[in-house]
């Protein structure tokens, strides 16, 4: 993955208070293309617009790895990993859902989410027991 869990809780709690300051004037771009994002979309009957929600409302304890290399793409922000458990209508495990997000450097432009799909590998949290 490029990244470790290395970053404190106030480092996290920064880097989340910027990442949705700019968010709520310029948005979050999400990356379209990858597939993986789309299923987890139907899979959980969730509107893109949902995904903002679930973003705005992640907490430093959330934090997953990170800052990291951007292999998205490497003139922008370290990315950074977060995960969090989403119910799916008419069960009761939460799916663990895998965000990687980063702070675009361009003024005026939006942040970027690069995943926001259901894990694929374990998720191992240092400051939560689980999702």
């Amino acid at each position: 993955m490029g990244a470790d869990n290395k970053a404190t809780l106030e480092e996290i709690e920064a880097f989340l208070n910027e990442f949705k300051e700019k968010s709520k004037v310029f948005g979050i771009k999400y990356d379209i293309d990858k597939e993986e994002n789309f299923r987890t979309l139907l899979e959980l009957e969730m509107p893109g617009a949902r995904r903002d929600e679930y973003i705005y409302n992640l907490k430093p304890e959330d934090y997953y790895q990170g800052p990291g290399i951007n292999d998205y793409d490497p003139k922008e922000g370290m990315v950074w990993m977060f995960g969090i458990g989403i119910k799916k209508r008419g069960k009761k495990k939460k799916i663990p859902i895998y965000i990687k997000i980063y702070i675009t450097k361009v003024n005026g432009a939006p942040n970027f989410c690069i995943s926001f799909h259901e894990a694929k590998f374990d998720i191992f949290f240092p400051y939560k027991q689980e999702l």
